[in-house]
């Protein structure tokens, strides 16, 4: 039977949510059958593009949709609620990365979900890139021997917090909404888990903007086994920079070594309207399928379209046991909003802080 799926978010990534709904739609996999955002204007040009229902209370439309999968893509701070809400009331969840600010509403989705034995994933969208992919198999399977260390980047553009997300920007910091991508990512390549950290955040040009929060932060990260791990992470590159992210990652190990630009995958143009620009076609593409709707592929819609293809296992007899370690669970966004308040605090009090402090 097709999952019936309900979004409860109408902004810019809630249409890679729509569009991988809808080529399993295709397949008679899933069936979009609603979405609730804040705004009237928002709902209705859904609502008319894809003739669902649509809501500005996500409560009642869940109440009165009761559909099989919820995928949440509001801002962070709105996750917890609207997780708890949806898993009491039988929904399979996605939810956008982080998972919860607090490690404490992680516990409460996470136990919440087994209780229900409901499906809960989070969008860590980097683990679903083959690049990624390949660097993962490859360290685990000892290609570089014993890892000893990790360096990684990711870095946004100004117009992401000072205009995409200026309602609540403030409410973020640069390493809660890029820097938990790489911690995600060096975690699920390496199998290790944070012991400490010692972190470090840079103010000046978002608050001269009227935005109070953190331009860049920096994170010396201590691991099982004495492995490392360096994360920096900004979002005020200047808008003329050559693609709307900059990001990479390097791990050394006893054996050898993998480095990852995966900002740069080989593609250049330049063009008298835009400049140099750097296309990285891992993240999205489409084409018309020859059954007439909309095939899309790339990172940033497979880990939408493999959460729902696991609630169809799921519809289809299957038990929730049997897909542990196939996608990014609700433990694992525990585990890295508990190293990103870690961060947070050791930025705020300017000391190592042992992650296992964070409860």
């Amino acid at each position: 039977m097709a999952v019936r799926v309900a979004i409860i978010g109408g902004g810019m990534w809630a249409r890679f949510h729509i569009l991988a709904t809808k080529e399993l739609e295709g397949e008679d996999k899933a069936q979009l059958v609603s979405l609730a955002a804040r705004t009237e204007k928002t709902v209705n040009k859904h609502t008319e593009a894809y003739g669902i229902d649509g809501y500005t209370d996500w409560k009642e439309m869940i109440e009165k949709v009761n559909p099989d999968a919820v995928c949440i893509v509001t801002p962070d701070h709105l996750h917890r609620e609207m997780t708890l809400y949806a898993l009491e009331r039988g929904c399979h969840v996605m939810v956008e990365k982080p998972m919860d600010l607090s490690t404490s509403g992680c516990h409460e989705m996470v136990n919440l979900a087994d209780q229900k034995d409901l499906l809960l994933a989070v969008d860590f969208h980097k683990r679903y890139d083959p690049y990624n992919i390949d660097v993962m198999r490859k360290v685990r399977d000892g290609k570089i021997g014993n890892p000893y260390y990790a360096y990684a980047y990711m870095e946004d553009r100004l117009i992401v917090p000072a205009e995409w997300l200026s309602s609540w920007a403030a409410e973020s910091t640069p390493f809660w909404f890029i820097g938990v991508h790489k911690y995600d990512l060096v975690r699920w390549i390496t199998g290790k888990e944070a012991v400490s950290v010692m972190a470090h955040g840079y103010k000046g040009k978002l608050t001269e903007l009227g935005i109070d929060t953190y331009d860049a932060v920096s994170a010396a990260i201590e691991m099982e086994d004495g492995f490392t791990c360096t994360i920096h992470a900004n979002w005020i590159l200047p808008d003329q920079f050559e693609a709307f992210v900059n990001q990479g990652l390097r791990i050394v190990g006893s054996e050898g070594m993998v480095e990852l630009d995966t900002q740069d995958r080989g593609l250049r143009y330049v063009m008298s309207s835009d400049g140099m620009v750097t296309s990285n076609l891992g993240t999205f593409f489409s084409e018309e399928s020859v059954f007439g709707w909309e095939a899309v592929q790339g990172y940033f819609v497979d880990p939408i379209k493999d959460f729902l293809l696991n609630v169809f296992y799921l519809n289809s007899g299957g038990e929730l046991k049997e897909l542990e370690g196939r996608y990014p669970s609700g433990v694992d966004g525990m585990k890295v909003t508990q190293l990103a308040e870690a961060v947070e605090m050791s930025v705020e009090e300017n000391r190592v802080v042992a992650v296992d402090e964070i409860g």
